[in-house]
């Protein structure tokens, strides 16, 4: 069943809430795009998301959305192997962070989404201070510490913008499944021993962090989601480990958990999970955004924490999964409150507007 044949009030699988703060899905229209792929820069957004060499599946046909994409800065953003595929658009060398902030206030933008490859520290972080600057919610998909960064989330809260990170969690990936099985073993008293978690995948975001350069900040993120999960995860290997490239957009992770019951019998156990990995993140950017734009109704500034434990890998404040996910729909609950009480309609402004930072799209 296509989306389009679906009758009003039929949930959507993977999509948690229909609601958040009072915004549908379908409030939510892209008003600005930034790229650094030659193949994409100067296309329409619906175009350019078919352009090599992004490897995700189109689901839908999406019609022209009338935004054009423009030349961001590139500065870090392309590395490494990345470098070796994605050619860099020359305007992006001349593009400065104030062009960003002058374009998301001319394009009134609500919340950007910043997915640029792991590793782009530079770039990242000049995308957050356009943000700021402009009054533009920020929520950083990357390992790139942002809302850990005391400075930027300081910027943010004098600015009086919301912040949402770091590194998005997929909706059901390998990390949402290690630490769902860490909490289960635990919470029967068992001791955890070891534990391991491999990924594979073979789209451009692989391919990017299969350069151990690149893909340190990565891996210290998965690090301290399992730390969160209540394990010793200093000396866990966890995190992408090959690029494959006929998997696509396919992910594919390998776990395995062993731990010491009563009398110390052993327990032990081995999973395999295969995603595919766009939609997957799609679903929590379909949280994410909402959050945001109802964090700036409610005047919440700097960053929201009770909602980055279950939406993000490296959260400012990190908890165990049920935990972080009861922080998250109490988020919820009281967004849904806010928004239905008679003095929110004529303060809100009904403009639920996106943008995005990419320089690779996998």
């Amino acid at each position: 069943m296509t989306l389009a044949h679906r009758s009003a009030g039929t949930p959507l699988p993977g999509v948690m809430h229909e609601r958040i703060g009072g915004y549908a899905l379908a409030d939510v229209t892209f008003v600005q795009a930034f790229e650094a792929d030659a193949n994409k820069v100067g296309r329409d957004l619906a175009d350019a998301l078919r352009q090599a060499p992004t490897a995700a599946v189109h689901h839908l046909e999406v019609p022209p959305l009338g935004v054009v994409v423009q030349a961001g800065p590139a500065l870090d953003g392309i590395a490494g192997r990345l470098a070796e595929t994605v050619s860099v658009h020359p305007d992006c060398a001349d593009v400065t962070a104030e062009d960003v902030t002058a374009a998301l206030r001319g394009a009134r933008a609500d919340v950007l989404v910043c997915f640029l490859p792991t590793g782009a520290t530079e770039a990242v972080h000049t995308y957050a201070r356009a943000c700021a600057a402009a009054g533009v919610a920020f929520v950083n998909a990357t390992p790139e510490l942002v809302a850990n960064n005391p400075e930027l989330s300081a910027l943010f809260a004098e600015r009086g913008v919301p912040l949402l990170g770091d590194d998005l969690r997929s909706h059901l990936g390998a990390t949402t499944l290690h630490t769902a099985l860490l909490e289960l073993l635990m919470s029967r008293g068992l001791r955890v021993k070891d534990t391991y978690q491999l990924n594979v995948g073979g789209n451009t975001d692989f391919l990017n962090l299969s350069d151990p350069a690149r893909s340190a900040s990565k891996q210290a993120s998965k690090r301290r989601a399992l730390t969160s999960a209540g394990i010793d995860a200093s000396e866990v290997a966890a995190g992408p480990n090959g690029y494959v490239k006929y998997l696509g957009d396919r992910k594919v992770c390998f776990l395995r958990i062993e731990a010491e019951s009563i009398l110390d019998a052993p327990v032990a156990m081995e999973v395999r999970l295969e995603v595919e990995d766009s939609p997957n993140a799609a679903a929590v950017i379909a949280n994410a955004v909402r959050v945001a734009k109802s964090a700036a109704d409610q005047g919440l500034t700097g960053v929201i924490d009770p909602v980055c434990a279950f939406l993000f890998k490296s959260p400012r404040v990190g908890l165990p999964e049920s935990e972080g996910l009861s922080a998250f729909q109490g988020f919820v609950s009281r967004a849904a409150a806010a928004a239905s009480a008679p003095e929110w309609h004529g303060h809100r402004e009904a403009r639920p507007l996106l943008a995005s930072a990419r320089q690779e799209v996998a």
